[in-house]
């Protein structure tokens, strides 16, 4: 339904929601994107700015997405992600008498 009228709405805070996420380095998820915005005295949904983050392909920086702080890789022998720590943990296991 290209023709329909508001298939190509567009709304009027992304350009808001935007500018609020490039202040922040990009960093921000909807929660405090929205946070922000009542701040500036604009009033949005936390939905509504999830559903314009989520369709202009905008998404919070994440842990996984910034360098490893603890300086240890996840499959460093004996951490809890690898998977020499689960076949260790396996081969510790009590074995309990079967009667």
């Amino acid at each position: 339904m290209t023709g329909h009228p508001e298939a190509e709405r567009v709304d009027p805070i992304a350009g808001d929601v935007r500018a609020v996420r490039r202040d922040s380095h990009e960093r921000c998820g909807a929660g405090k994107i929205k946070a922000a915005l009542e701040r500036r005295g604009v009033t949005a949904s936390g939905r509504r700015v999830g559903n314009i983050m989520r369709e202009r392909g905008m998404r919070a920086r994440t842990r996984a997405d910034g360098p490893n702080r603890t300086g240890r890789g996840p499959t460093r022998p004996g951490s809890r992600t690898s998977s020499a720590a689960s076949s260790m943990a396996a081969s510790r296991a009590p074995t309990w008498p079967v009667t």
